[in-house]
């Protein structure tokens, strides 16, 4: 089996709003000292800001972790080309999972947890679809499928659905876990069973 290239994905921009400055230096915070650990206070002495510069771009700490995958997912848009120069079609796949699930879990399972307990509490659409993303992997199920790669015939639309509540669940699981599963396997063996792939490739 061929390793899967992974994609380092994060904000690249050089020329930041205030409000992705803040939202970036969070992030990068969280990374190194853990959601619970990190204050509005250590976010704005991080930044060079004040409080009220703060609240003026976000509500809270929260705001900050509840549009996660907003983020992640535009930015793995840039590395479309390159996803989509690949002739096997069952690696792009892999591509587009695998690199969420790479930059996700670098945040560890106390910030994955606080942003499913918040949407929980309410619906911020952190779980919901994006058309960006979500019109990539059908194009690439449609052209798996007629290549005979993808074995499962069914909607392409309907089997990547399928596949993003098993990403999920699986999140969830990884979470409960408190890191202790195999969060990347796990996902993959579900995905070759999803899409029913060629042997060959598996």
């Amino acid at each position: 089996m061929q390793p899967i290239q992974q994609y380092q994905i994060g904000v690249t921009m050089s020329d930041k709003s205030t409000r992705e400055f803040i939202i970036e230096t969070a992030n990068e915070l969280f990374l190194e000292k853990g959601y619970a650990n990190v204050t509005v206070v250590d976010i704005c002495n991080a930044c060079n800001i004040s409080k009220t510069t703060f609240y003026y771009h976000l509500q809270s700490k929260e705001d900050i972790i509840l549009h996660f995958y907003d983020s992640i997912t535009h930015n793995l848009s840039k590395h479309l080309l390159s996803i989509l120069s690949k002739d096997n079609y069952w690696d792009q796949l892999l591509i587009c999972f695998e690199s969420l699930i790479k930059e996700a879990s670098k945040f560890g399972t106390d910030f994955l947890s606080q942003m499913l307990i918040s949407n929980l509490k309410e619906d911020y659409g952190s779980y919901d679809f994006r058309d960006e993303l979500t019109n990539v992997v059908v194009m690439i199920i449609k052209k798996g499928q007629e290549a005979g790669q993808i074995r499962n015939r069914n909607d392409a639309l309907a089997l990547y659905k399928a596949s993003a509540y098993v990403f999920l669940g699986h999140e969830v699981t990884w979470c409960i876990k408190k890191g202790n599963f195999e969060w990347l396997k796990e996902v993959r063996t579900a995905l070759e069973n999803i899409f029913d792939i060629a042997p060959e490739l598996r």
